[in-house]
């Protein structure tokens, strides 16, 4: 499913904080922080392996912390690794 206005690793990145926290895609906005929708350390952590698994990068914790959204931290992981390939590494 496409979302207007958001790229391919911002929707993984809201389909996967769904799933944790067990609420609609929907429910979370691109620029809402991870606070605020209800990430705790847990969940973070949670969601940094999977971001691990599924890309194949190596995710430090504290990036979450300092890109607090999903737009931030899709953008920030865009510059770091490249935001040319962002497919999944599983299907590679």
């Amino acid at each position: 499913m496409e979302v207007a206005g958001m790229s391919s690793r911002e929707q993984w990145m809201q389909e996967a904080l769904s799933r944790l926290l067990d609420v609609d895609p929907s429910k979370i906005a691109p620029t809402q922080s991870f606070a605020e929708i209800g990430v705790d350390s847990l969940i973070g952590l949670r969601f940094a392996r999977q971001l691990q698994d599924e890309f194949g990068l190596e995710l430090e914790l504290e990036w979450l912390y300092d890109n607090p959204s999903v737009r931030e931290l899709s953008a920030f992981i865009d510059e770091r690794f490249g935001a040319a390939d962002v497919t999944s590494a599983k299907s590679a």
